[in-house]
This record gives C-alpha cells, sequence and structure tokens, in this order.
C-alpha cells in the first residue's frame, strides 16, 4: 500500500483548514449590488378620459407634474443585478375635454413602482412597471360661458378616491454621484372618475382616466 510522507500529510491538512476557514471569509466578502436615491421629476402629460359611451370627449395638455422619489435599486440572488423599486410623491391633474366643458382635476399621487434597469457604461435602459394610488382633491371646468373656469363642487357623485396601473421606459445617464433621468409611461385608471349614473338613472357613463407623461429628472445617490 502506498503511504504518503508524513510532511505531505501535514500539508494537506494545512490546505484543508485553509480553505476551511477563508471559504466562509470569501463568501462573506461578497457584497450585493444595491443603490438608493432620492430625486425629482417633472415633465409634460396628455391627459384624458376613456369614456363609454363616447362623449367625442380630447386630451388635455399639463405642465403641472412634478414628483419627489426614492430609488432603490437591488440585485436578485446575488448576482441579477437588474432589480428596483420606487415610490414618492406626486403632484399632477387629469382631465378632458369635450364639446361641452374642459375639465380639470388637481391630483396627489402615490406610485409603487418597480423599475427594472440594465447598465451599459454610463447608461441605464430603465423598464417600468407598477401600480398608484391618488386623491383627486379638486376640479375646475372651462366652458363657453365661463372661459375662465368655475370651481366643481364635489358631492357623493364625483370620486375622490383613484387607483390604477402603470408602465413605462426611458433612459438614464449616470454620473455619480448624481444621475439624469429621462422617461415615458403610460397611466391607466381603475377607478371611475365619477358616478356613472351622475348624467343619468337610465344610460350610464363610465369614464376611466389616464395618462401619457413625459419627464426628466434628477437624482442624486445616498
Amino acid at each position: 500500500m502506498l503511504r504518503l510522507p508524513l510532511h505531505l500529510k501535514k500539508d494537506n491538512w494545512l490546505i484543508l483548514a485553509i480553505l476551511l476557514l477563508t471559504g466562509p471569509v470569501a463568501g462573506a466578502q461578497t457584497v450585493s449590488h444595491r443603490e438608493h436615491m432620492v430625486g425629482i421629476r417633472g415633465g409634460y402629460a396628455f391627459n384624458g378620459v376613456a369614456f363609454n359611451p363616447d362623449r367625442k370627449q380630447k386630451m388635455v395638455a399639463s405642465y403641472r407634474n412634478a414628483s419627489v422619489l426614492y430609488t432603490y435599486y437591488h440585485d436578485l440572488w446575488g448576482n441579477m443585478p437588474y432589480f428596483g423599486l420606487q415610490t414618492g410623491f406626486t403632484y399632477t391633474q387629469q382631465g378632458y375635454d369635450t364639446p361641452d366643458v374642459k375639465r380639470i382635476y388637481e391630483v396627489v399621487r402615490i406610485p409603487l413602482t418597480s423599475q427594472f434597469h440594465i447598465d451599459f457604461g454610463k447608461m441605464r435602459l430603465l423598464i417600468n412597471l407598477g401600480c398608484f394610488g391618488s386623491y383627486r382633491m379638486s376640479a375646475v371646468d372651462f366652458t363657453a360661458d365661463d372661459p375662465g373656469g368655475k370651481q366643481v363642487v364635489f358631492d357623493c357623485n364625483h370620486i375622490y378616491a383613484d387607483y390604477g396601473i402603470q408602465g413605462g421606459a426611458g433612459l438614464a445617464l449616470v454620473l455619480k454621484p448624481f444621475e439624469f433621468h429621462i422617461e415615458a409611461n403610460y397611466l391607466y385608471s381603475l377607478s371611475m372618475i365619477e358616478n356613472p349614473a351622475l348624467y343619468s338613472n337610465e344610460y350610464y357613463t363610465y369614464g376611466y382616466p389616464n395618462q401619457l407623461l413625459f419627464t426628466v429628472g434628477i437624482f442624486i445617490h445616498l
């Protein structure tokens, strides 16, 4: 039977001990890809309401779109650094324009977005998918008789609470500690804008707001 010299046995045990001791340390040195950012975002939106039956409505443009956002990028299982979560506070508008009236709602919104990102060089490709909750604070009607606008008196027929889904894409330029985003997102409400029997108890009208939003943003890495 082949016997190893004593000094080789000792060397083997030493190598094994080093591997056992350094293995967990090496594993502990694997750092997850995590980034925290806060920033502001603003832009231009096209707001509309999908009415059924149709009211010959048109979209209404709006510059009043501003957000304060927190973004958290993290990896999955230690080797898939594509995932992120974004939330914050948004002030925006909803509205529509029919032959009879143009109505503009002032809205506050809290988004909850999964922001997937693919990094290449100093750029990121952004893919957004998520949901939101909103609150319609007030509304103003603009008509031919009152072109300056008239405050809408909210009652039980007007629905304050709003929620829906959103999705979009964008590009980011990463110049740490700053990051610049340009994005396009589409938001669709699953909550009606008003009581469907508001205008008739026989013929209901269903209306769901939507928004096409183009934004630019600046973020800072924490």
